[in-house]
């Protein structure tokens, strides 16, 4: 497929024109804008959605794409790999993040110089999708986990960017600790860390999600507000020396205390990996194009 077409149609799809986050640019190291200036498509910074990287082959078609939540330097080192062994016919990365994420740090991390060379030469693509794959009203980040853990009634709130980012419905009441096992099942992980889990007392039955960082009090005073008894979210509580994480955390410390709600945080990777496996794979398809998962090694990395 012709790479503008399929641009163009995705641009639409998640009305990509609708969504600015412009934030982003204050993650990136002051050192390395420079260098990452120079690789980036223009207009991209307008909206930070979109195509992100054209590194269009010679006759501007594509036959397969990879799917990944975050741009990691061991699943580009991967793509990479992959792409020289079939001669880099030319390719797209579909990722939901432009920067890089550590979990363990709570820290962003631009692609590396090197990468973005290695990206160039080998006719490899990168396309961001963000907040509109996380507010899209059928295929998003939270609608796909909320299907997995086959929540019923249905219902978006959070208002995030031009869209909302949460889904709040129903499940067969259940308890917190059957229900934890499944949200590991789910999202494809060998347990939940003990410190994004907190039980306060209730069973489960009426669950609001929100997909990748939603430890927002905001929305989780929304989700109380409306009678959720569980917040589900891929992480609450943050780790590392950064700034952002331990801000976080002392906004936390005094929030906890205070809610009537139960608590499940599986992992920033994991909670959004479901959307690519199991919507936006078959989206690709429906293209005509080979599509690929690149999964995570380590899902707290």
């Amino acid at each position: 497929m012709n790479l503008s077409e399929l641009c163009s149609k995705l641009d639409a799809y998640f009305n990509i024109a609708a969504y600015a986050e412009t934030d982003w640019h204050d993650l990136i190291p002051e050192a390395a804008r420079g260098a990452l200036q120079r690789f980036l498509q223009d207009g991209f910074t307008t909206t930070w959605n979109g195509l992100m990287l054209n590194n269009v082959p010679p006759d501007d078609d594509i036959d397969r794409v990879y799917l990944a939540v975050f741009p990691s330097q061991d699943v580009l080192d991967t793509i990479i790999a992959r792409e020289v062994e079939r001669g880099a016919p030319g390719t797209l990365i579909f990722t939901h993040h432009p920067l890089s994420y550590s979990e363990s740090k709570a820290v962003f991390k631009p692609i590396p110089t090197a990468q973005l060379e290695e990206l160039q030469s080998h006719h490899i693509s990168l396309y961001s999708c963000h907040a509109p794959l996380d507010c899209h009203p059928e295929t998003s980040t939270t609608s796909a986990l909320a299907a997995a853990l086959e929540l019923e009634e249905g219902t978006q709130f959070g208002q995030y960017y031009a869209g909302k980012a949460g889904i709040h419905g129903k499940v067969t009441p259940t308890t917190f600790q059957d229900f934890a096992k499944r949200l590991a099942e789910v999202c494809e992980l060998p347990y939940l860390r003990y410190d994004q889990c907190h039980h306060n007392g209730q069973s489960v039955h009426h669950v609001a999600i929100v997909a990748g960082g939603g430890g927002d009090i905001d929305f989780i005073n929304e989700a109380s507000a409306f009678g959720a008894d569980t917040y589900i979210t891929g992480h609450w509580w943050l780790f590392g020396d950064s700034e952002f994480g331990q801000q976080h955390r002392e906004k936390m410390q005094a929030f906890v205390p205070t809610l009537k709600l139960n608590l499940l945080g599986a992992s920033h990777y994991s909670s959004e990996m479901v959307v690519m496996r199991d919507q936006m794979v078959d989206w690709f398809r429906e293209q005509n194009l080979e599509a690929m998962l690149m999964r995570q090694e380590d899902p707290w990395q």
